[in-house]
């Protein structure tokens, strides 16, 4: 799930003000670099599960239903952290979220190297809340430190946490032991806790409400609500169950297990490409039009990863797949700052189903494929959800167009 909340649409929405006097330009800059470095290594957190899977299977003697709830246990408490880091701590101090986040995440990483089946669902669910925690609360530090260009600051950082993405894998291979990898991702976490404890970093601004007017009256947004809320709950889930289980599909098509992680790697790389690239296809087609691309190209990269039986082919598919899933979750977050407005709760709410989308579909492409016995069966999920997701694109594109009901009820 990508690293953005409702309260960072509202800090990157906000009034142009200079910053602060003590928080000059350089102390902005030096702060920005920090935490991109922290969100590099925050990313590899975040996309754990992946890579390490295969791994987890040969050391704990637990099923395919068993493994995927690992999802479930860093997800929900991930959406908590979101909540509490928007209600509470990034309201009162972006360094005591920042820090809090980071500790549960170095206490859940290194729990997970000499963990047991029992003590291993607790260290996933342990830095699943201090993800939920940290990255609200860095994106919105850094928003506030580069208040004349929020957003170009805050898609670097989020640029950086793509990076993460990428290298755990490349970093798995490298030390070609989980137990290494784990203690390695500790070390790096600790560091960046040392970071966060000493680098100085903004406070909080007093500004109120932007002041923006959403499209549509509070009567209305909850009517598009749920349509935006089910579309972030499929696309996050759909990121998730593919990005989570590719090396474990993948493991039979290569020599081992860090070998299979190269069908991470095509997702994820692919996936900050499609990023990359959607602000100038915009400037070509719709946001509308892009996300129908988005759509169909993810669905067509998951259904080829169905039925790939080859390393080439595996690739091939997580790489279409991770292409079309990228551009997806940015463009729902312009419908909800355009069409609901951050401030509402209806954005709350959205968001939220974004985490539980992230928790239970790929739990439940675990426990399909186990039901089934066939593994990959699971991924016939995703792709009922993405053609679920064209209607319900189609019908957000409606409200946008007219900014009222998207059906004429006269």
């Amino acid at each position: 799930m990508s690293p953005v909340s409702p309260s960072l649409e509202t800090t990157l929405r906000g009034p142009a003000n200079s910053p602060p006097a003590r928080f000059n330009e350089r102390s902005a800059a030096s702060f920005t670099l920090f935490a991109c470095g922290l969100f590099i290594v925050l990313g590899v957190v975040t996309t754990l599960l992946g890579p390490i899977l295969p791994l987890l299977s040969q050391r704990w003697p637990v099923s395919t239903v068993q493994l995927g709830s690992l999802f479930f246990w860093q997800f929900i408490p991930s959406t908590i952290g979101t909540l509490i880091s928007g209600a509470t701590l990034s309201k009162r101090s972006f360094r005591v979220g920042v820090l809090l986040g980071v500790v549960l995440c170095l206490v859940g990483v290194a729990g997970l190297i000499w963990a047991d089946w029992n003590l291993g669902r607790a260290a996933v669910a342990c830095y699943g809340l201090g993800l939920g925690i940290a990255l609200p609360a860095i994106n919105l530090a850094v928003a506030e430190a580069n208040r004349t260009r929020r957003a170009a600051s805050v898609s670097l950082l989020n640029f950086a946490w793509g990076l993460g993405a990428i290298s755990g894998p490349l970093l798995l291979r490298v030390t070609h032991s989980l137990t290494g990898f784990l203690t390695v991702l500790s070390v790096l976490v600790a560091l960046g806790l040392a970071g966060s404890a000493l680098w100085e970093i903004p406070q909080k601004s007093t500004s109120g409400s932007t002041g923006e007017t959403p499209t549509l009256t509070s009567s209305q947004t909850w009517l598009v609500a749920p349509l935006i809320a089910v579309s972030m709950f499929l696309f996050c889930g759909v990121e998730n169950a593919v990005a989570g289980w590719a090396a474990t599909f993948a493991l039979p098509s290569f020599a081992d297990a860090f070998r299979a992680t190269n069908a991470n790697e095509a997702f994820w790389a692919f996936f900050l490409a499609g990023r990359a690239l959607a602000p100038f296809v915009l400037r070509r087609m719709s946001e509308a039009k892009l996300l129908y691309a988005s759509i169909i190209t993810a669905a067509a990269g998951v259904l080829a990863f169905y039925f790939a039986d080859h390393a080439a082919t595996i690739l091939l598919a997580c790489a279409i797949a991770g292409l079309g899933v990228g551009p997806g979750f940015p463009l729902l977050i312009s419908r909800v700052s355009e069409l609901i407005g951050p401030e509402r709760p209806a954005c709350t709410v959205c968001f939220a189903f974004a985490g539980v989308g992230a928790a239970t579909l790929p739990s439940a492409v675990g426990l399909i494929g186990e039901r089934v016995g066939n593994a990959r069966a699971g991924l016939l999920l995703p792709i009922a959800g993405l053609v679920l997701l064209l209607p319900t694109a189609k019908m957000l594109s409606s409200w946008r167009r007219r900014g009222t009901r998207p059906f004429n009820l006269n």
